[in-house]
């Protein structure tokens, strides 16, 4: 047993705390003001960005191994089976792309290709660094709070995601903005569905894909790749339905498929069993 595995079982709340802020700091690193130390432009901002973020990434990657928790770091054939139970959540993901907008005209996308290859590597660092720490470490450390059944696991992904949510109230320090809140809300959202993919899967690198996924499609406006209007009428009743009828399909999914097993692949049931050796 590592010391921080000693330490992540004798004092679970601290070592999530520590976890949190490492998180904020992380997403709080100044990308953008460092890119424009040594050069101009969205690229070099994009690029700067993914190099700081996979830095950031190396110690949750480190403390899910140290933790115990290394197997979701692994490529399991069966598991890779059942991962089609993720579809509801991939949906839910791609859903977030401005389909709908960009084939009604009222959305086009600009750039070049080598524009969104930096993008794109923006994105998926953005879901490197928030999956491995909140639901590679985060995540099992709660479940690890909580009772070794269903009920448990569900109020172990409603914790961390909400903690995820939470987080992004730091973005108040930026200046207020009712739109922070509604940021709270969705990343509570996205949180819970990675979570899930998480489960299903057995693996980080499905919630990474989705989370960089969703990004993609989120960001587009603000980065400068599109212009246009993406929240027509249109757009929000197809999201709003769509996303009930996959949501109704991933509670169904988690209340009718038997994921006892996450407790062993965790290592949770064999942690407390030392935690109560300690």
């Amino acid at each position: 047993m590592t010391n921080l595995e000693k330490s992540a079982k004798k004092d679970t709340v601290s070592m999530i705390i520590t976890l949190l802020l490492y998180g904020v700091g992380a997403a709080s690193v100044p990308y953008a003001w460092l890119a424009g130390l040594f050069s101009a432009g969205k690229e070099a901002e994009w690029i700067t960005a993914f190099v700081l973020k996979a830095v950031c990434s190396v110690l949750p990657v480190y403390l899910i191994f140290q933790f115990g928790f290394g197997d979701l770091l692994r490529l399991n054939g069966k598991k890779l089976k059942a991962s089609i139970l993720t579809l509801p959540a991939i949906l839910v993901m791609v859903n977030n792309l401005p389909i709908l907008p960009v084939m009604s005209s009222n959305m086009s996308i600009n750039g070049t290709f080598s524009k969104f290859i930096c993008y794109g590597l923006f994105c998926l660092s953005i879901g490197i660094i928030e999956e491995t720490v909140y639901r590679g470490c985060l995540l099992p450390l709660c479940a690890f709070k909580c009772s070794r059944d269903k009920k448990g696991l569900f109020w172990a992904v409603v914790i961390s995601s909400a903690l995820f949510g939470a987080m992004h109230l730091f973005n108040l320090f930026a200046g207020f903005s009712p739109v922070v809140f509604l940021q709270v809300g969705y990343s509570f959202l996205i949180g819970a569905v990675c979570a899930f993919a998480l489960i299903v899967s057995g693996n980080i690198y499905l919630p990474i894909l989705l989370h960089a996924t969703f990004d993609f499609g989120g960001f587009l406006l603000s980065e400068g790749l599109a212009t246009g209007e993406l929240w027509t009428a249109q757009n929000v009743i197809w999201t709003a339905v769509s996303s009930v009828v996959l949501a109704v399909v991933i509670i169904i999914i988690f209340i009718k498929k038997d994921f006892s097993h996450v407790f062993d692949d965790w290592n949770l049931n064999r942690l407390e069993e030392r935690k109560e050796e300690v």
